[in-house]
Parts: structure tokens; sequence; C-alpha cells
């Protein structure tokens, strides 16, 4: 039980009057309870302890504007949003003041103020600002909050008045203490009713006002139930609302209305009561927790209105306006429906074959005429007369009964379909059978009715089959149906025709084509029965329950097929079952004073059109939780930065609308990720994965039960951060690495195209040299002696001539010679693998002969060079010494290798001619069209070396190498290494025929440095 349930109640009470005039001014025009709709037919639900409500004892109701419903408790604050609880107390994050709530009150501004025990908090954008005594509170009791002036808060406290400013700096002044002003005594409710009416209650009487005139009054015991008035309230439609210790009374169109007894609230202690934004009236009690009242949309008869069975299979109304409802094996019951008058039922021991009832019809002149298993009956001022296949009817399984205005009856079965021109006379000659074989399409027939025009339409399992004056025309899928099994048809006054069909929706026929609607995925829905309104809606019984579309009268034919704003309705709404009646016909029916009746498996459910209501307030929708990776994120953040490296995203949305939480649709996208949004249907949670990083805001729309969308919706702002690789400045880095590797390969290709041209070159080069040192200098001896033997020829000196001529021949051998050994060097340059000493002695030892006599030394510890190294060298010593046999006229020559720390010497020294150098210091170069010393110093510079080269006339000539040959000593491998290594110098010595030429006869040119 509630402590102080008292005085208490009697404050909150008055609060919640304020918060009401506050809260409609956002929601004008809204519905509210229709007030002529008694309370025991009311929609009804509740919440308590059982079914998650944090405590039973509700002291205080509000809805803020963001549609969340608040209920103060003994316990804490309660958020609720239709589907579940979230407390607030001294406890939570952030935490009240104190955990017994008292009072509540929705500001203009968003926020939520919240009264306890032990003080005053207000709750906006997640945050909790509290007030206390050490703020300047008169006490923490607070018992009482309304709406000020400029936005201000007025809360009374057990020791006074407060009444507080601001929106961040709250300030605290103190206000005169109130008194309502009122014609009762001892008032402490006073709420507004509209224009000049108001109401007002004490303790133990309530009165409605105009002016100070007393319109209506009431005391506890003897109009009101109870000892104690607790709770008052005036709802939009002008209707008033008492709670007392003992049950929830209203007063509207002129009379006070009770609750049954067998109902819980009619003896619950009330302490608050408020009505939301959608018109549903909200009670707070003090040990039955929380209580919903809702307009009731379906109305259900059952056994407790006198059916015999809560199975309806078939429903239709005579003339009169009695109300014929065939049930599932308790036969048919006539009803007054609106009035006292008892049910009758009829069933075979009134004279019916059968209680399964299959169909019914009314005839103009009072007849109704039963469909049963077992046959025909008809009932006529209570006596019930019957007909089977014995008196002519083809089939006694009547599935169908359409009776016409001309007093004929046509009567479906399983063997087709029977014209009884006159119902009740038994003479053959007076029915006429219709089967396949004219024209019917199947001989299982069902739902009939008579068109506009006049022509009969009958459903079967085969297509829809027509019967115009006196031809059946029989229509499939060929024609446009969209299935042929054929459930239901209407007839409209446009001259338009709608047929249900099984598991494939309904078609319009415009009078020359069928046109299948596949509107909201109408295509898999089967029709059991369709009915219009008068109202501008079609009424539709389907396989999950009833539905409703738009569908005007004055529309075109073929714009019937237009299913606007359909509407689905299921036990959400207040139907019993969503289930209702099969093969049986008719199983809907539009009464005389335009209430629509449907049989179902569970009663007979009744609409009434003119006063169904329909949720036009679109929900707010809010983001209750934003987690990341599971870690909850701060919702109100300004600029909410996700940290890098975070792959699972989680939104949990809720769209607040109470009317039925459980149809509420929802709809989001995550715009920056998202191109569409994405049908949620009634999930409230949303999952994103692996989303790349940037700026994202994730949006969420909801419709209510009614599809009314809110498409505004709501929207939360974050940004997930980059890792470094995935920023700007990095793809911009990248892009210039790649770009720098672009221009880096380029440049290597370049160099590489270089080296290979400079390889090319060098190659050239080195062939240039290689013919230089050996075929051009043979060639230049020869040229000198057959210019001296074109002499002696020419002088008729044939003996010298002839001498000549053999030196030429030696000429020509030795030229061979030194192009045989130039193309060996050249072949086996790469793989030569004897040692530079022992290469250089057998160069030494072959440059002997004919009249020079070639020595070889080698000093200094051997160590092996590079390759390319070893043969440049030998190849600047192959020049020389070529240079000194052609030119020198020298009898010696000596070629010393030397092995020095970090560099090898190599020196050539003739005891020739000589020549004479240039005075200038440059070094000595090739005359033109000469290449030995240019040959020379190219190969020492290729192996980083230099070489120097002096003469004098008569004193020989000097050739000097020097190259850099860092590395280790080497020790010899083998015999010829050991030699060349040993030895300090070598000399060969051999004897050549002495060549001259007579001075006396001829004198050849003296040889000099450009000859070489």
């Amino acid at each position: 039980m509630g402590k102080g349930a008292g005085g208490a109640a009697r404050t909150r009470v008055a609060a919640a009057g304020s918060l009401a005039v506050c809260l409609l001014a956002g929601v004008a025009g809204v519905r509210a309870l229709e007030p002529t709709t008694p309370l025991a037919n009311l929609n009804r639900q509740s919440w308590a302890m059982e079914n998650g409500l944090p405590q039973n004892t509700v002291q205080a109701l509000a809805q803020t504007a963001n549609g969340y419903l608040w209920l103060g408790t003994e316990v804490g604050l309660v958020r609720f949003d239709g589907v579940g609880f979230v407390l607030f107390d001294e406890h939570s994050k952030p935490a009240l003041p104190g955990s017994d709530v008292q009072c509540l009150l929705a500001a203009k501004d968003g926020a939520l103020w919240v009264g306890t025990s032990s003080g005053l908090a207000r709750l906006k954008d997640g945050a909790v600002t509290v007030l206390t005594t050490a703020d300047g509170l008169p006490a923490n009791q607070i018992n009482r909050l309304a709406q000020g002036r400029e936005d201000s808060v007025i809360a009374w406290t057990s020791a006074g008045r407060a009444q507080i400013f601001g929106k961040q700096n709250l300030a605290i002044q103190p206000a005169a203490s109130d008194s309502p002003a009122g014609s009762l005594p001892g008032v402490e409710l006073h709420v507004a009713l509209g224009g000049e009416m108001y109401a007002e209650a004490s303790k133990t009487a309530a009165a409605i006002m105009r002016g100070t005139l007393i319109e209506q009054q009431w005391f506890v015991g003897r109009d009101l139930p109870g000892s104690r008035i607790q709770a008052l309230f005036g709802d939009r439609q002008g209707a008033l609302w008492i709670g007392t210790n003992s049950g929830l009374v209203r007063y509207a169109e002129g009379k006070l209305d009770k609750l049954p007894v067998t109902d819980p609230l009619a003896s619950a202690s009330v302490l608050a009561i408020l009505e939301d934004r959608e018109g549903n009236l909200w009670v707070g009690t003090e040990s039955n927790g929380l209580q919903i009242l809702r307009d009731q949309r379906f109305q259900t008869l059952t056994t407790r209105d006198g059916l015999p069975s809560d199975n309806v299979t078939t429903v239709v109304q005579d003339g009169a306006g009695t109300l014929w409802v065939g049930t599932a094996g308790n036969g048919v019951t006539a009803i007054k429906p609106g009035t006292t008058q008892q049910a009758k039922t009829y069933g075979v021991r009134d004279g019916l074959l059968s209680e399964v009832i299959l169909s019914l019809a009314s005839a103009p002149n009072g007849d109704l005429w039963v469909g049963t298993a077992d046959g025909l009956s008809r009932i006529r001022r209570s006596a019930v007369a019957s007909f089977t296949s014995a008196d002519g009817l083809p089939d006694d399984f009547i599935r169908s009964l359409h009776a016409d205005a001309d007093g004929t009856l046509w009567i479906g079965t399983r063997r087709g379909v029977t014209h009884w021109s006159k119902p009740g006379e038994l003479d053959a000659g007076l029915m006429k059978t219709y089967t396949t074989a004219n024209g019917l399409g199947s001989n299982m027939v069902g739902a009939m009715a008579r068109d506009a025009h006049g022509d009969l339409w009958i459903a079967t399992f085969a297509g829809l089959s027509r019967l115009h004056q006196g031809v059946l025309t029989n229509f499939t899928a060929v024609q446009g149906l969209s299935s042929n099994v054929i459930t239901a048809i209407l007839a409209r006054a446009n001259g338009s025709l709608l047929v249900g069909t099984q598991d494939h929706g309904w078609n319009v026929w415009d009078g020359n084509r069928f046109k299948p609607v596949t509107d909201h995925n109408l295509g898999s829905t089967t029709i059991h029965a369709i009915l219009d309104d008068g109202r501008n809606h079609l009424w539709f019984a389907t396989g999950t329950g009833l539905a409703r579309c738009d569908c005007t009268e004055s529309m075109a034919p073929m714009q019937s097929a237009d299913c606007a704003h359909w509407l689905e309705f299921g036990t959400a709404d207040g139907l019993r079952s969503r289930e209702t009646a099969v093969n049986s016909h008719p199983s809907a029916w539009r009464a005389q004073d335009g209430h629509m009746w449907f049989a179902t498996p569970k009663g007979l459910v009744e609409v009434d059109p003119a006063h169904f209501p329909v949720n036009e307030v679109a929900p707010p929708v809010v983001v209750e939780r934003f987690a990341v990776d599971d870690a909850e994120q701060a919702l109100h953040a300004a600029g909410l930065k996700v940290p890098a490296g975070h792959n699972h995203f989680q939104f949990e949305y809720a769209g607040l609308s109470f009317v039925a939480p459980q149809k509420v649709r929802y709809r989001y996208k995550l715009e920056g990720f998202d191109h569409d949004w994405t049908d949620a249907a009634s999930r409230r949670t949303a999952y994103y994965t692996n989303i790349p990083p940037g700026h994202y805001t994730f949006r969420v729309q909801a419709a209510n039960n009614d599809g009314v969308w809110n498409t505004e919706g709501t929207a939360l702002a974050f940004q997930l951060l980059p890792h470094f690789y995935q920023t700007v400045w990095f793809y911009v880095l990248l892009a210039l690495a790649a770009v720098g590797l672009v221009l880096l390969a380029l440049k290597l290709r370049l160099l590489r195209a270089e080296r290979e041209f400079r390889a090319v070159l060098g190659e050239r080069n080195r062939i240039a040299r290689e013919i230089h040192d050996t075929l051009a200098q043979g060639y230049v001896g020869i040229s000198v002696q057959l210019e001296v033997l074109s002499e002696l020829l020419r002088h008729n000196k044939t003996e010298k001539a002839s001498k000549h001529l053999d030196k030429v021949r030696g000429y020509v051998r030795e030229g061979l010679a030194d192009a045989r050994q130039s193309i060996w060097a050249l072949r086996s340059q790469d793989t030569e693998e004897a040692t530079l000493p022992v290469r250089m002695r057998r160069l030494v030892e072959t440059s002997g002969g004919h009249g020079l006599d070639a020595k070889f030394g080698i000093f200094g510890a051997y160590r092996p060079l590079p390759p390319g190294t070893e043969n440049e060298i030998l190849r600047i010593a192959q020049e020389a010494l070529h240079n000194v046999k052609k030119h020198a006229g020298a009898a010696s020559v000596k070629v010393q290798l030397e092995y020095r720390r970090n560099e090898i010497a190599l020196e050539i020294r003739d005891d020739g001619r000589g020549f004479s150098a240039a005075n200038d210091g440059a070094p000595l170069e090739s005359p033109p069209g000469h290449y030995g010393l240019t040959g020379m110093r190219e190969r020492a510079a290729s192996i980083g070396g230099t070489l120097e080269v002096t003469s004098e006339p008569g004193a020989g000539t000097t050739v000097r190498m020097r190259a850099p040959a860092p590395g280790k000593t080497h020790e010899p491998k083998d015999a010829r290494d050991s030699e060349a290594a040993g030895e300090a110098a070598t000399t060969k010595e051999a004897t050549f025929p002495q060549e001259t030429t007579s001075p006396e006869r001829i004198t050849l040119p003296q040889e000099t440095k450009e000859q070489r």
C-alpha cells in the first residue's frame, strides 16, 4: 500500500489538471475517449509488478514532449515507452534526491520536474539538476508542481510555496501561499473543463461549476464510491473523471458512469489520472499498478450476450431488423442488437435439419432460409420447414443462398446452383439447376451476388461465372483474375464488382475486365468477405483478421482498385481472434443502422463506422540507446565522436504510441552509408558493422497503429574517427609517395638506360681498342713494308724486293697471329681462370723474339683482384708491348707488376728510340686517327687508376699505371700461382734475325710518337 495516500494524493491531482492543459496545446484536435461509450466497453490494459512495473503504487503521472510516459512511485521515477519500464532513483546515474516521487510536471521547455520527499529535481537532455533547502527551497517535501508564468515552475512544499526561474542557472524565490477559490467548502482540487465550466473537489464532494454556480454535485458514500476523493481530471471531450479511494467514475453526456463491480478499477484506490497525446486515459492506483483505458474499436457478441456458441459461421439481417446468427453446431439465433429483447435460438429440436449452419438468406416476404450440412430449412413466423434432395434439390450440402427481389431463391451446392422460382412449393418444374454442362466454372458453388445491371455472379472453385439473360459465362485468370478460387463477392452501387480470392487478394471488375489489387502486398491475402461501410471505406474479413482501406463511392470503377491506406486489425486492436469465418456465406453483413457484423470462431464482431476511432497522431520517436562494441555512448553529447577501430554499432529506438504499441512500425537510415530507408517492421533495434570512418546521422521514423508516419522522426549524429592510415593526409602522403616511386622508377630506368648505353659504348670502345692493338698495328707495319717493296721494284732491285716480300709475309703471319690472339682474348676474358701474374708472364713471353728481349718481374704479396680489373691491366700491358714491338725499335723491354698495400702498379720500360714529350705538362694523347694511348688511358680510368707515359728521344719510353687494389693477400692455390707470386723477375732470351734496310739505296722515315 502507498504511504501518505491521503493528503499527498490531493495535491497531486491538482497538478495533473494543470499538466493536461499544458500537453493539449501541442496536440490540438486529437481524439479523446468517446464519451458515449460505456466504461465497461472501453478497451483495458494493466501493468503490475508481475509484468515489469517496478512497484504497484503509482502516485503521479506525466508525459513529456518527447512522448515518454513518466510514473512517480515510492521506489523511484519510472519511464515507460509502451513496451518496457526504466527506473531512476537516488542510486541511479544520474541520481534523484530521493526515491519517493510525490508529483511530476512536464514543463513547456521539455524538462521533467520531479517532486520527491527529499527534494526537487529537473531532468533535461539526460542531465539531472537537484534543488533542496540548501538551494533555497522552503522544505524538501514536494507536494505539488505547476507551470507558472514566464516559463517558471511553482513548487508547493510542506513549508510553503516557491517559484523557480531560469533555464541553466536556476533561481528560487518565495511565492505567496495559494488557496483555491471555489464554492465548495474545503476545495483542494480544481480542473478546467472548457469555456466557463470547471470542476472542483474536496475530500468528500465534487462539483461542476459555471462561474460561482454549481451545475452538478456528487458526494462520496452516496453518489461516488469510497470515502475520499483523491484525483480529479477533465479530458478533451469535457468529460470529468473522478478518482476515489474505492474506484473510478466518469461524468459525461449528462450522466455519471461507473464501472461494473467485477472490474478491478471499480474498487481500486485511484491516485493519479492523465490523458496522453493520443487520447488514452492513464490511471495510477495505490495497489493495482498502472491502468490504461482506450476506445474499443470492436465490440464482440459472445455467449455472454445470448449467443448459443462463440463459433459463428454466418450472419444476415432481415427486413424487420432482426439479426440472424448461424453457428457451427448450435443452430441459428435471432437477436435484436441494442435492445433488451432476449435472443431466440433454433435448432434440430425446432425442425432444423442440422445445427451446423453454412448459409443464410432473408427473403423479401420475411422468410429466413437456412442452409445446413443436411439440407435446406425455412423459418417463417417461428415455424420451421425443411427440404432435401428428396424434394428435388441437387445436393443436401447447402453452401450458399441468395434471395432475389422477385421472391425466387438461388441455392448453391456441391453439385451446381439451383434456381427455385417458387420457394416452398414442391414441384420439380419449379427448380432449374446449372452445372458445368451449362457453362458453370465448377459445380462447387460459393458466394452469390446480383450486380447493378441485374446479372447474377456465382463464385466457384474454377472461376467466377456470370448469368446474363439466361446464359452463363465463366471468367478465370485468363481474363485477369488473380486466382480461380473465388471466396467473396461484393457488388457496389457504382457498377463495379469486388471479387475476393483464396491466397491471391482481391480484384475489381469494371464491366469489361478484371484488375487485381496488388497494393500493400495483398497478392498473398485470402479474402473471406467484403463490405462497404458507406463512409468511403471497404472492409475485409481476411485470413489474418479484419482490414480496411479507403475507397470513395464517387471514384470511377477502375480507380476503386486503388487500395489507399490499408489497415489491418488484430488482437492488439481489441479483436478476440485473428480468425474469421470460412466456407460459409454470408460471413459478414452491413446492417440497416450502418453497423457491420463479422462472423468469427470467437464471437460475432460489431463495427460502428460512425464511431470508429482512428489514431491520427504521429508517434514521437526517440533513440533510447546507442552502443559501440557493446559500450553505451552519451546520447545528448554534442559532437559525438567514436574512436577508430570500432566495428559494431547498435541503435535502439522507440516510437511512443500507446494505443497499440505492438503495431508501431519503423524505418531507419544511416545517412552517409545507406542510400534508402530500411523497413524494420516492428523491430526496435538496428545494427551496423564495419562502416568506414566518416560523419554519419542515424535517422529513424515511426508509424502508429493506423499507419500515420512521423516523417520528421529523430536523428543521432556521430563521427567515426579514422585510423591514421584512413585519413586524408595519409592518402595525400601515399599519393605523393606513389608519385615519388613512379619518378624514382623512371629515374632508375633512365639510369639503367644510361648504364646500358655506357656499357654498349664501352664495349664498342673496347672492341676498337682490341682492333687497334692487334689488326690496326699489323696493318701499319705491312703498309710500310709494301711502300718499301714498291720502291725496290720500281728500281728493279728484285733481290732486295724478294727479301722485303718475305718480310711482308712475316708481318702478315704475325698480324694473323695477333688477330687470333685478340679473338681468343675476347672470347675467353670472362672465363679466364689463370691469375693476373700468370697471364702477364705469358703475355711477356709471347711478346719476346725477333730481336726483342722481354722480361717480366713481380713484387709484393699476391692477392686476387676483380676479373674486370685484371683484364684491363693485362690489356694495358698488351698495348704497351705492342707499341714497343712496332714503333720503339727497342732491344729489350721490362714489365714489372707490383702489389702494394692498397694499390697495384704496372710499369713497362723499353730502351727504344723514344720521342719528344709535350712540355706544357698536359698528359700525352694519341694523335688524330690513332687510339693506342687513348685506349690505355680509358682502360686505366675504368678501374679507377691513372696512366703516366714518359719518354725522351734515344732514351726509350716508360709507361706506368697505378690503380686501387684493396683487399687481403691471397695464398697461391696452385703451382702456377706460386710460380707467379714467388719469382722476383723472369727473363727470357731469344735471338731473332736482324732485319735492316740499306741506307745507301733507300731511307725509311723515322717513326715518331704520332705513329704510335
